[in-house]
């Protein structure tokens, strides 16, 4: 069949919209599609800035060359992404039957657009595939056995027909009625295994979130079809930062490939694949419902004294908070340890969980194997200790003094923690690089805005306090600059609350997991040795 029209949404993100413009010019179908490039207009209000980046993308979009045919359409005023994605999906499948649909935020596989049409055309006569899905960011590859099949379709990069976006049902409330009715209130949060797209769904029918996509899953969840994805990404979301507009969390897909070769589409039955669905469960556990520590959906802050709760609620009305609100005591001076997990502990696990699949073979773990044996898949496990006796699975050394350390043999090392305690600690990085084999992964972690820790401090001291730039260059200098991966984690709510002495379970999730550059208050770094 002739390729699908290719349906691009843009607003304001010039650099976004040209990368991946750039990537998708290089589709060895792209002179075959249409493409149809909606940009949205200005908000009220704009600033100049903001108002010059949307007419840089329109100028873009304008500037398209090599496809089959262009279409600019330019809102004369802001729609929002919910509205402008409804409203375009619409006039393309209306027009043409079907459509791939592209975000400006997207990377792509110079064979995505292969893919989608293949899938288009292999699935065209299959009513229950809902849509055809373009990245997988939550399972191993090999662990699915070939592409797979999920309830939940993908909202970046994707491709559905006419039959399909028939069903679409804007409203909210009736999506959730709709869905109690016929029993399927936790098949859309996997089961009732976690409580995810059912919280997005309150929250869009509530208007605290303007989201088309919630709505497309719950639609594709209520009529009980399934979406078709290859197992190897062909496009990678990038659109995380400052100045995303609806996701400004830290960039959770880095490690992902993008595929590098043509990819065959299945000739499969089109059913829910079991490896897929528990993947995605498990990611979206680990990554944004805490874990394992369950109380964190919660959201009740025990212990947090009535000043600070009225102090938060000021702040985030953005009006006038009262800093006497901030004057008690902290309610713990070791890091909220007596009254649950730690803040910083809290965001170390997810680093942890997200690099679950590199901590394997032989891992050495400072002082205790508590990472090792709760994240990891070793063979064989090390605890690294400064003083004390040698024993099984027990070594005594210095990562200051590579000696004392193996020699090329670990295939990972976690070091949570430590560097802010060794006064050298460029030579403590050039020992975790001699400790690697080839192809080995330290994973570190620091303290950025954080408390002296008294402990440490009149042992054996506590001397630094890092930047993800200082992290950064640290590494870089050690591992290179282009093995070397820093991400920060925390902003001034979660600093505020760890300095005040109050544990995880105490604070709200949503407000810690969300990623403010100026207050980092843990940096971790994940530097390969080539």
């Amino acid at each position: 069949m002739s390729a699908a029209p290719v349906a691009i949404f843009a607003y304001k993100r010039p650099q976004a919209l040209k990368r991946m413009l750039e990537g998708l010019q290089r589709n060895e179908r792209f002179a075959e599609s249409p493409v149809i490039v909606f940009c949205d207009g200005a908000r009220k209000g704009a600033s100049h800035a903001e108002r010059i980046g949307i007419q840089q993308v329109r100028d873009l979009a304008k500037a398209i060359s090599g496809s089959l045919s262009l279409e600019v359409v330019e809102a004369p005023a802001n729609k929002g992404l919910a509205r402008s994605v409804i409203e375009g999906v619409t006039r393309v499948v209306e027009a043409h039957g079907r459509i791939i649909v592209v975000e400006d935020d997207a990377v792509l596989s110079p064979y995505f657009l292969r893919f989608m049409n293949d899938a288009l055309d292999r699935f065209a006569e299959v009513e229950n595939v809902h849509s055809v899905g373009s990245w997988n960011y939550f399972a191993e590859p090999d662990a699915l056995q070939g592409d797979f099949f999920l309830r939940y379709p993908d909202s970046l990069a994707w491709a559905t027909w006419k039959r399909s976006w028939d069903l679409f049902e804007k409203d909210g409330e009736v999506l959730k009625s709709r869905l109690k009715e016929k029993g399927l209130w936790n098949t859309l949060d996997a089961d009732g295994r976690v409580s995810y797209f059912s919280t997005m769904l309150n929250a869009q029918i509530k208007g605290a979130i303007d989201s088309w996509a919630i709505r497309w899953t719950a639609t594709s969840v209520l009529h009980g079809k399934v979406n078709y994805y290859p197992r190897i990404t062909m496009a990678l979301n990038k659109g995380f930062g400052a100045d995303a507009t609806h996701e400004n969390a830290p960039d959770h897909n880095e490690d992902l490939v993008l595929a590098e070769v043509p990819w065959t589409v299945d000739s499969k039955e089109a059913v829910e694949t079991p490896a897929a669905i528990a993947a995605w469960t498990e990611y979206v556990r680990m990554n944004f419902e805490g874990g394992r520590d369950r109380s964190l959906k919660t959201r009740v802050w025990r212990a947090m004294p009535e000043g600070m709760r009225k102090w938060y609620g000021r702040t985030k009305a953005r009006s006038s908070a009262d800093p006497t609100a901030l004057a008690f005591e902290p309610v713990s001076r070791v890091f909220g340890f007596d009254r649950g997990l730690p803040i910083d502990r809290y965001y170390i696990e997810r680093f942890l969980a997200k690099n679950a699949p590199l901590i394997k073979g032989h891992v050495m773990e400072i002082e205790e194997s508590t990472y090792s044996d709760r994240f990891g898949r070793a063979t064989r496990t090390e605890r690294l200790r400064y003083t004390g006796e040698p024993g099984p699975g027990i070594r005594i050394g210095d990562l200051t003094k590579p000696e004392t350390l193996p020699e090329g043999e670990l295939d990972a090392f976690i070091c949570t923690q430590t560097l802010n305690f060794i006064y050298d600690m460029k030579a403590a990085v050039v020992g975790l690089h001699h400790a690697l084999k080839p192809g080995g992964h330290a994973l570190v972690t620091v303290a950025g805005l954080v408390q002296i820790s008294r402990f440490d401090a009149d042992r054996w001291g506590d001397f630094w306090r890092f930047t993800p730039q200082s992290a950064q260059r640290l590494f870089e200098e050690v591992f290179g600059s282009a093995q070397v991966h820093v991400e920060a984690f925390g902003n001034s709510y979660a600093v505020a609350c760890l300095h005040k002495g109050f544990a995880t379970e105490e604070c709200d999730k949503a407000l810690l997991d969300k990623a403010d550059p100026d207050y980092p208050l843990l940096i971790t770094i994940k530097a390969r040795k080539a």
